[in-house]
């Protein structure tokens, strides 16, 4: 299946107007945000999210951590989505709470909306029912309309992907055999006491059932990332859904391999709905500058290498090689740039009222 636009020659990389729409930026290093330049990205947004695991920053860390790099990047702007604690769900006014944190952490302080994690659905329990909370709870509505009203956006990481349910045997890229075989606690197969996969995909359809003008991301792919076909069903049912590809593009390199046309009939049909990003993470002190740089640089350059050639490709991800999808430009210019502009109405690039090529 042949893409509009004519392929963009590799020697367009470095020059190419990209956006990031997925990182998590946890360090003072500017050497991310020099790296993003040299490599052609006008902005990066990173997400803020309540994750209790050795080397996260505390929510509000992470803000002035953000808030901080800010002032330091210049050629490539650095945005970011708030976050919010649940410890509090308990408390009669957890709903009028959040939408005052959040409210704050938009308009007082300048992040672009809000990420929902996966301890939602996951992790959180009701205290009088001891059952397990899901995105889709009425303690929740208040802040999606307070977002559906302004106009903000809602980043959602609903779940894991399905792999997580799956004996590690069973499990389709390498990345994620590895991860659950040393993370057993994480291995959702080994917990069947806990919620369902197909818990967590239902509860969130059900809030875009529910709020269909609330702008939504759907991290990770959605947490569809296994089948192409799934996802398209989700972003025609969903027009106010979008999707980015943090850390799971190799599961479309894997189902390219068997199915090439249909990935890149994905990307054709739903080119209005697919936002690049990557899930490239960095904390304080761990990682030189140079290692940051190299890091970051090989990822940018090996999604660029299947998103916009016909080469044939190899990753440690993925089992086997696996060709190029070849997007022609056009496409290319919606998934790296005007998507994110649109979805997340970036300052500087976002205009209301123009056409979306104006943005380039």
């Amino acid at each position: 299946m042949a893409t509009k636009g004519g392929l963009v020659p590799l020697s367009e990389f470095a020059s190419f107007p990209k956006i990031d729409a997925h990182i998590h930026y946890n360090t003072l290093s500017s050497a991310f945000a020099e790296q993003a330049s040299a490599d052609g990205f006008k902005a990066m947004i990173s997400l803020c999210a309540d994750i209790p695991l050795k080397g996260w920053p505390y929510i509000e860390e992470q803000h002035r951590i953000i808030r901080n790099v800010q002032q330091k990047t210049r050629e490539c702007k650095i945005h970011w989505q708030c976050s919010f604690h649940v410890d509090n769900f308990q408390d009669p006014d957890f709903s009028k709470k959040q939408v005052a944190w959040v409210q704050n952490a938009i308009e007082k302080e300048g992040a672009l909306g809000v990420k929902f994690w996966k301890n939602i659905g996951m992790e959180l329990k009701d205290g009088d029912s001891g059952k397990y909370v899901f995105i889709d709870d009425p303690k929740f509505d208040s802040l999606f309309k307070f977002l559906t009203q302004k106009g903000y956006t809602m980043t959602c990481h609903c779940g894991e992907p399905r792999n997580c349910w799956l004996p590690v045997d069973q499990m389709t890229v390498n990345n994620d055999a590895e991860y659950f075989r040393c993370n057993p606690k994480y291995h959702m197969h080994l917990h069947p006491e806990c919620p369902s996969y197909e818990d967590q995909i239902a509860a969130r359809d059900r809030v875009l059932e529910r709020h269909p003008n609330l702008r939504v991301v759907g991290a990770h792919l959605a947490s569809l990332e296994w089948s192409v076909g799934e996802l398209a069903k989700r972003l025609m049912a969903y027009p106010q859904l979008s999707v980015d590809f943090a850390h799971r593009m190799c599961h479309l390199q894997t189902q390219s391999q068997g199915n090439r046309e249909g990935v890149i009939e994905l990307f054709v049909k739903f080119q209005d709905q697919l936002v690049y990003g990557t899930d490239l993470m960095f904390f304080k002190d761990e990682e030189s500058d140079e290692e940051i740089k190299k890091k970051a640089h090989e990822v940018w350059h090996s999604d660029w290498m299947f998103l916009a050639t016909n080469e044939t490709l190899t990753c440690p991800e993925v089992r086997g090689p696996f060709q190029g999808l070849g997007l022609g430009r056009a496409i290319l210019e919606k998934v790296y740039f005007t998507n994110a502009v649109e979805r997340y109405r970036i300052p500087g690039f976002y205009k209301k009222s123009s056409s979306s090529s104006s943005h380039l």
